[in-house]
Protein backbone atom coordinates (compact mmCIF):
# COMPACT_ATOMS: atom_id res chain seq x y z
CA UNK A 1 0.00 0.00 0.00
CA UNK A 2 1.54 3.28 -1.08
CA UNK A 3 -0.06 5.32 1.70
CA UNK A 4 1.12 2.90 4.37
CA UNK A 5 4.60 2.82 2.88
CA UNK A 6 5.03 6.57 3.29
CA UNK A 7 3.23 6.87 6.64
CA UNK A 8 5.94 5.10 8.61
CA UNK A 9 7.31 6.26 11.99
CA UNK A 10 10.82 7.73 11.95
CA UNK A 11 13.24 7.24 14.84
CA UNK A 12 15.82 9.87 15.74
CA UNK A 13 18.76 9.79 18.11
CA UNK A 14 17.92 13.38 19.06
CA UNK A 15 14.53 14.56 17.74
CA UNK A 16 14.56 17.87 19.65
CA UNK A 17 15.51 20.08 16.64
CA UNK A 18 12.39 18.85 14.82
CA UNK A 19 9.85 19.07 17.66
CA UNK A 20 7.02 21.62 17.68
CA UNK A 21 5.96 22.41 21.27
CA UNK A 22 4.08 25.70 20.90
CA UNK A 23 0.41 25.08 21.72
CA UNK A 24 -0.95 27.46 19.07
CA UNK A 25 1.34 26.05 16.37
CA UNK A 26 0.37 22.47 17.27
CA UNK A 27 -3.31 23.35 16.99
CA UNK A 28 -2.72 25.10 13.66
CA UNK A 29 -0.92 22.01 12.26
CA UNK A 30 -3.66 19.64 13.41
CA UNK A 31 -6.47 21.81 12.04
CA UNK A 32 -4.63 22.02 8.72
CA UNK A 33 -4.32 18.22 8.62
CA UNK A 34 -8.03 17.91 9.41
CA UNK A 35 -9.13 20.37 6.72
CA UNK A 36 -8.78 17.97 3.76
CA UNK A 37 -8.75 15.58 5.75
CA UNK A 38 -5.28 14.01 5.51
CA UNK A 39 -4.59 10.30 5.87
CA UNK A 40 -3.10 9.19 9.19
CA UNK A 41 -1.59 5.89 10.26
CA UNK A 42 -2.24 4.96 13.91
CA UNK A 43 0.25 2.39 15.25
CA UNK A 44 -1.05 0.24 18.11
CA UNK A 45 1.35 0.22 21.08
CA UNK A 46 4.02 1.45 18.64
CA UNK A 47 4.11 -1.91 16.83
CA UNK A 48 5.12 -1.32 13.22
CA UNK A 49 2.96 -4.13 11.84
CA UNK A 50 -0.20 -3.35 13.82
CA UNK A 51 -1.87 -0.16 12.65
CA UNK A 52 -5.15 1.44 11.64
CA UNK A 53 -5.20 3.49 8.45
CA UNK A 54 -7.38 6.45 9.36
CA UNK A 55 -7.75 10.21 8.74
CA UNK A 56 -7.83 13.28 10.95
CA UNK A 57 -11.42 14.54 10.80
CA UNK A 58 -11.29 17.39 13.27
CA UNK A 59 -9.43 19.30 15.96
CA UNK A 60 -11.71 20.95 18.49
CA UNK A 61 -11.99 21.65 22.23
CA UNK A 62 -8.53 20.27 22.93
CA UNK A 63 -9.28 16.97 21.21
CA UNK A 64 -8.49 15.21 17.95
CA UNK A 65 -11.08 13.22 16.03
CA UNK A 66 -10.00 10.33 13.79
CA UNK A 67 -11.93 8.34 11.23
CA UNK A 68 -12.90 4.79 12.25
CA UNK A 69 -10.81 2.09 10.57
CA UNK A 70 -12.27 -0.59 8.27
CA UNK A 71 -11.03 -3.53 10.41
CA UNK A 72 -13.13 -4.08 13.56
CA UNK A 73 -10.48 -6.19 15.34
CA UNK A 74 -7.78 -3.58 14.74
CA UNK A 75 -10.14 -0.84 15.92
CA UNK A 76 -10.65 -2.73 19.18
CA UNK A 77 -6.90 -3.13 19.64
CA UNK A 78 -6.43 0.57 19.05
CA UNK A 79 -9.13 1.49 21.58
CA UNK A 80 -7.38 -0.58 24.27
CA UNK A 81 -3.83 0.56 23.42
CA UNK A 82 -1.76 2.42 26.01
CA UNK A 83 0.64 3.96 23.47
CA UNK A 84 -0.20 5.11 19.95
CA UNK A 85 2.02 6.68 17.31
CA UNK A 86 0.27 8.78 14.68
CA UNK A 87 1.94 9.62 11.34
CA UNK A 88 0.56 11.94 8.68
CA UNK A 89 1.90 13.91 5.69
CA UNK A 90 1.03 17.28 4.20
CA UNK A 91 2.80 19.03 1.30
CA UNK A 92 5.83 16.71 1.55
CA UNK A 93 6.18 17.41 5.29
CA UNK A 94 6.22 14.47 7.70
CA UNK A 95 4.21 14.90 10.94
CA UNK A 96 4.47 12.40 13.79
CA UNK A 97 3.17 12.45 17.36
CA UNK A 98 2.29 10.15 20.26
CA UNK A 99 -1.08 9.59 21.92
CA UNK A 100 -1.56 7.91 25.29
CA UNK A 101 -5.10 6.66 24.79
CA UNK A 102 -7.88 6.84 22.25
CA UNK A 103 -11.63 6.35 22.72
CA UNK A 104 -14.50 5.29 20.47
CA UNK A 105 -17.17 7.96 19.97
CA UNK A 106 -19.90 8.89 17.51
CA UNK A 107 -19.08 11.80 15.22
CA UNK A 108 -21.58 13.10 12.67
CA UNK A 109 -23.65 9.94 13.15
CA UNK A 110 -20.69 7.66 12.41
CA UNK A 111 -18.21 5.80 14.67
CA UNK A 112 -14.93 7.65 15.21
CA UNK A 113 -11.98 7.91 17.60
CA UNK A 114 -11.28 10.69 20.08
CA UNK A 115 -7.88 11.56 21.60
CA UNK A 116 -6.34 14.51 23.44
CA UNK A 117 -4.20 16.91 21.43
CA UNK A 118 -0.49 15.93 21.77
CA UNK A 119 1.95 18.14 23.67
CA UNK A 120 4.50 18.01 20.86
CA UNK A 121 4.70 17.11 17.18
CA UNK A 122 7.70 15.89 15.20
CA UNK A 123 7.85 17.88 11.97
CA UNK A 124 10.32 16.99 9.23
CA UNK A 125 10.61 19.29 6.26
CA UNK A 126 12.68 18.90 3.12
CA UNK A 127 16.35 18.24 3.59
CA UNK A 128 18.90 21.03 3.55
CA UNK A 129 20.89 19.18 0.88
CA UNK A 130 19.68 18.15 -2.58
CA UNK A 131 19.24 14.39 -2.39
CA UNK A 132 19.79 12.35 -5.53
CA UNK A 133 17.91 9.09 -6.08
CA UNK A 134 20.46 6.55 -7.31
CA UNK A 135 19.57 5.34 -10.85
CA UNK A 136 18.60 1.67 -11.08
CA UNK A 137 20.70 1.38 -14.23
CA UNK A 138 23.90 2.25 -12.33
CA UNK A 139 23.45 1.07 -8.73
CA UNK A 140 25.60 2.48 -5.94
CA UNK A 141 26.85 0.60 -2.87
CA UNK A 142 28.33 1.46 0.50
CA UNK A 143 31.20 -0.82 1.52
CA UNK A 144 31.43 -1.24 5.31
CA UNK A 145 34.50 -2.93 6.88
CA UNK A 146 33.86 -6.14 8.84
CA UNK A 147 37.22 -7.26 10.18
CA UNK A 148 39.16 -8.64 7.20
CA UNK A 149 36.05 -8.52 5.03
CA UNK A 150 33.46 -5.95 4.08
CA UNK A 151 29.70 -5.76 3.73
CA UNK A 152 28.04 -4.21 0.70
CA UNK A 153 24.79 -2.30 1.23
CA UNK A 154 22.71 -0.74 -1.54
CA UNK A 155 22.39 3.05 -1.55
CA UNK A 156 18.90 4.40 -2.33
CA UNK A 157 19.81 8.09 -2.39
CA UNK A 158 22.76 10.32 -1.60
CA UNK A 159 23.61 13.97 -0.95
CA UNK A 160 26.51 16.02 0.39
CA UNK A 161 24.98 15.57 3.83
CA UNK A 162 24.41 11.83 3.87
CA UNK A 163 22.83 8.80 2.23
CA UNK A 164 19.99 6.32 2.50
CA UNK A 165 20.86 2.61 2.84
CA UNK A 166 18.47 -0.20 1.92
CA UNK A 167 18.53 -3.67 3.47
CA UNK A 168 18.77 -5.79 6.62
CA UNK A 169 22.25 -7.03 7.58
CA UNK A 170 22.63 -9.32 10.63
CA UNK A 171 26.35 -8.56 11.03
CA UNK A 172 25.86 -4.78 11.01
CA UNK A 173 23.92 -2.80 13.58
CA UNK A 174 21.81 -0.16 11.86
CA UNK A 175 20.19 1.12 15.05
CA UNK A 176 19.71 4.87 15.33
CA UNK A 177 22.86 6.47 16.79
CA UNK A 178 25.31 3.80 15.64
CA UNK A 179 28.43 4.95 13.81
CA UNK A 180 29.90 2.91 10.95
CA UNK A 181 33.61 3.56 10.48
CA UNK A 182 35.61 3.96 7.26
CA UNK A 183 32.76 3.38 4.84
CA UNK A 184 33.73 3.46 1.14
CA UNK A 185 31.60 4.46 -1.82
CA UNK A 186 32.81 3.91 -5.37
CA UNK A 187 31.38 6.63 -7.60
CA UNK A 188 31.28 5.39 -11.23
CA UNK A 189 33.76 7.22 -13.49
CA UNK A 190 34.48 9.67 -10.64
CA UNK A 191 36.46 8.02 -7.85
CA UNK A 192 36.16 6.67 -4.31
CA UNK A 193 35.05 8.57 -1.20
CA UNK A 194 35.59 7.41 2.39
CA UNK A 195 33.85 8.60 5.54
CA UNK A 196 32.38 7.51 8.85
CA UNK A 197 28.58 7.60 8.80
CA UNK A 198 26.04 7.85 11.61
CA UNK A 199 22.62 6.17 11.45
CA UNK A 200 20.08 8.97 12.07
CA UNK A 201 16.76 7.40 11.06
CA UNK A 202 15.46 3.88 10.63
CA UNK A 203 12.21 3.06 8.84
CA UNK A 204 10.68 0.00 7.22
CA UNK A 205 9.73 0.21 3.55
CA UNK A 206 7.68 -1.94 1.23
CA UNK A 207 9.31 -2.12 -2.20
CA UNK A 208 7.36 -2.27 -5.47
CA UNK A 209 8.13 -6.01 -5.73
CA UNK A 210 6.41 -6.63 -2.38
CA UNK A 211 9.61 -7.20 -0.41
CA UNK A 212 9.82 -5.48 2.98
CA UNK A 213 13.17 -3.89 3.74
CA UNK A 214 14.84 -1.40 6.08
CA UNK A 215 15.79 2.10 5.03
CA UNK A 216 18.52 3.66 7.17
CA UNK A 217 19.06 7.40 6.80
CA UNK A 218 22.70 8.22 7.56
CA UNK A 219 24.84 11.36 7.69
CA UNK A 220 28.49 11.80 6.79
CA UNK A 221 30.64 12.60 9.83
CA UNK A 222 34.02 13.47 8.33
CA UNK A 223 33.69 13.63 4.56
CA UNK A 224 36.76 15.52 3.33
CA UNK A 225 36.70 18.52 1.01
CA UNK A 226 38.02 16.32 -1.78
CA UNK A 227 35.30 13.77 -1.04
CA UNK A 228 32.63 16.47 -1.20
CA UNK A 229 33.99 17.65 -4.55
CA UNK A 230 33.91 14.12 -5.98
CA UNK A 231 30.41 13.52 -4.67
CA UNK A 232 29.12 16.81 -6.09
CA UNK A 233 30.68 15.90 -9.43
CA UNK A 234 28.88 12.53 -9.36
CA UNK A 235 25.52 14.17 -8.48
CA UNK A 236 25.93 16.69 -11.29
CA UNK A 237 26.86 13.96 -13.75
CA UNK A 238 23.78 11.84 -12.94
CA UNK A 239 21.50 14.88 -13.06
CA UNK A 240 22.84 15.91 -16.47
CA UNK A 241 22.15 12.45 -17.85
CA UNK A 242 18.64 12.46 -16.39
CA UNK A 243 17.81 15.87 -17.84
CA UNK A 244 19.16 14.85 -21.25
CA UNK A 245 16.64 11.98 -21.35
CA UNK A 246 13.66 14.17 -20.48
Amino acid sequence: MTARQSLTPIQFKDPSPYLVRDVDEIEFILKTLARKPELACLYVNNQRHTFVLSAILGCESGNLIFDYGPDLALNQQLASATAICCVSHLNSVHYQFDLNTIHTIEYKNKPAFLASIPQQILRLQRRDFFRLSVPLSTPLSCLIPLGDEQAEISIADISLGGLGLLGYFPDISLNVGNILKNCRIELPQIGVITSDIEVCTSTEQLLKNGIRTLRSGCRFLNLSGTGQTLLQRYINQVERKRLALE
